[in-house]
C-alpha cells in the first residue's frame, strides 16, 4: 500500500478543484445543471462568508467542460447524459481593482483566463468565419499577446464602450468560435465586491441566450442583494437561485467518508469524533477540513502512522490547543478584542456559542447575571465589544434594535472552538474568574 500524504487529504488552505474531493450539496449540483442544460438560463450563487460557494462554483466549471466524477456519484448520468456538458469557460476574480462592472468586463477581455484563452486557440477559424475587420483584428491581436498594439488599444477602454465591446466579442464567439453543440460559460465569482451590479442585470439579460450563460458568485444574503437589477432576469434564473448554507451534519459526514476512501481506508473517523466536528465548525467547510487536518496532526504526532489511523476526539481536543498558529490573523483580533478583561472574553464567548445568528441584550444580561456579574454593568460591555474597531466583528441591524449579530460567521466560529484565554473551565463550564 503507498505511503499516506498526510498533508494532501484535508484542504483548508485552498477551494476544492478535484471532485473527487467534493463532499455535499448534491441539491444544489442538481439545480445549476438544470440551468445548463435550459436555453437562455444562468446561474447566480450567493451565502454568507466561508460556505463554500467557491469550491462548489469550481465543481460547476468541471461539470461544464466535461468532468462526469460527480455526475456518477450523484447518480445524475441519465438525467444529464455527460455529453450534453461541452461548454469553454473563461472566468474572473474581482477583487479591488475589478469593483465595477466595466473593470469586470474588462478583465474578462484581456486576462489569461477570459475570452482570449478561447481565441487564441482556436484563431485559424476565427479567420475563416469573423466577417467583420474590426473584431477580426480584434481576435487577431488576442492571439499574439497584445504584441502589435498599433492595430488596437486593447489594454483600456472606455467605460461607455466596454459594454459595446464586450456584447459584440460575446455575440461573436457565440456564432462564430464555438463548434456545434457547445456553449460558453462566463464565470464570475466574488461579485459582492462590484458597485454598480444593475448593470450585470442588463448584461445577463442581452447575453444569456441559446449556448451563452452566466454562472455569478459572491457574499450575499439573497441573490436580489447580490444583482440590483434582478427583475429584468428572472427568467433566466429559473433553476438558477443557489443558496449555498453551511454543511449539514450528513454533508460532514461525506466528507470524511471521502477521506476515508481516497485514503483505502488507512484513515477512520470515531462517530463521536465526527458529531464533535459538526458542533465546532457550525458547517463551515473551511473549520470542517482545518479540524480535520488538526486531529490528523495530533494522532501523527503521538502515535506516527499506523494502518489504520483512527481518529478520536482527544485528537481534535489536542489539536485545537494549535488553532492560533494556523489562524494568525483571528488570533490577533480574539486577543485584540478581549485585551485582559475576562467578563468581555465572557460575553464574547457566549454570543459565539449561541446557535441563533442574533441574540437579544436580555439574553446577554441574565447569562452575566446567572454568573453572578453586576458589576461592571454588562450594557457597557455589549457597547464596548460594539464599539470595536478594526476589526469591527458585532453589529446592530440599526440604532433601534436589541439584537446583536457577528459581521464575520468565521470568527464567530474562532471564537466559539478558541480555547478560552482570561476564563476557567469547570466541569465542562467556563466560568469568570473569582
Amino acid at each position: 500500500m503507498s505511503k499516506l500524504n498526510l498533508y494532501s487529504t484535508f484542504f483548508p488552505g485552498q477551494h476544492i478543484d478535484d471532485p473527487k474531493w467534493f463532499a455535499g450539496r448534491r441539491l444544489d449540483i442538481e439545480r445549476a445543471l438544470k440551468s445548463l442544460c435550459s436555453p437562455g438560463a444562468s446561474i447566480v450563487v450567493f451565502g454568507e462568508r466561508g460556505v463554500g460557494k467557491s469550491s462548489f462554483v469550481e465543481m460547476i466549471k468541471l461539470i461544464a467542460t466535461g468532468n462526469s466524477h460527480l455526475l456518477f456519484k450523484f447518480k445524475f448520468q441519465e438525467m444529464f447524459p455527460p455529453e450534453k456538458f461541452k461548454y469553454k469557460v473563461i472566468s474572473l476574480e474581482c477583487d479591488a481593482e475589478a469593483n465595477t462592472t466595466a473593470k469586470v468586463l474588462q478583465r474578462l477581455i484581456t486576462s489569461p483566463n477570459g475570452i482570449k484563452s478561447i481565441v487564441s486557440t482556436r484563431i485559424d477559424k476565427v479567420e475563416s468565419t469573423v466577417r467583420d475587420k474590426y473584431l477580426l483584428d480584434f481576435f487577431k491581436v488576442f492571439s499574439s499577446g497584445f504584441e502589435t498594439e498599433d492595430k488596437i488599444t486593447t489594454i483600456e477602454y472606455k467605460e461607455d464602450s466596454i459594454f459595446e465591446i464586450f456584447t459584440n466579442l460575446i455575440q461573436s464567439i457565440s456564432k462564430n468560435v464555438l463548434d456545434p453543440g457547445e456553449g460558453l460559460l462566463i464565470v464570475i465569482d466574488e461579485f459582492d465586491l462590484v458597485e454598480d451590479s444593475s448593470k450585470m442585470a442588463s448584461l445577463i439579460k442581452t447575453l444569456s441566450k441559446n449556448n451563452v450563460k452566466f454562472l455569478i458568485s459572491g457574499i450575499a444574503e439573497s441573490y436580489e442583494q447580490l444583482i440590483k437589477g434582478h427583475v429584468s432576469i428572472q427568467r433566466q434564473l429559473v433553476y438558477g437561485r443557489i443558496n449555498i448554507l453551511p454543511m449539514t451534519s450528513l454533508e460532514v459526514g461525506d466528507l470524511f467518508n471521502i477521506v476515508v476512501e481516497n485514503s483505502k481506508r488507512q484513515i477512520r473517523f470515531e462517530s463521536t469524533f465526527i458529531d464533535e466536528v459538526v458542533e465546532k465548525s457550525n458547517g463551515y467547510p473551511y473549520f470542517v477540513q482545518l479540524f480535520g487536518q488538526l486531529a490528523l496532526d495530533n494522532y501523527f504526532s503521538v502515535k506516527g502512522e499506523q494502518n489504520p489511523m483512527v481518529i478520536h476526539n482527544q485528537n481534535l481536543i489536542n489539536g485545537i490547543k494549535r488553532l492560533g498558529l494556523f489562524e494568525y490573523q483571528m488570533e490577533k483580533d480574539y486577543l485584540n478584542i478581549i485585551k485582559e478583561n475576562p467578563l468581555k472574553e465572557y460575553v464574547l464567548k457566549f454570543l459565539a456559542k449561541s446557535a441563533s445568528k442574533k441574540v437579544h441584550d436580555d439574553e446577554i444580561y441574565s447569562h452575566c447575571f446567572k454568573a453572578g456579574v453586576m458589576q461592571p454593568n454588562p450594557k457597557n460591555v455589549i457597547a464596548s465589544l460594539l464599539g470595536h474597531r478594526e476589526p469591527q466583528f458585532l453589529e446592530r441591524e440599526n440604532e433601534e434594535s436589541k439584537y446583536v449579530f457577528f459581521s464575520n460567521p468565521l470568527f464567530k466560529t474562532y471564537a466559539h472552538t478558541r480555547e478560552p484565554e482570561l476564563l476557567r473551565i469547570v466541569e465542562n463550564k467556563i466560568v469568570l474568574p473569582k
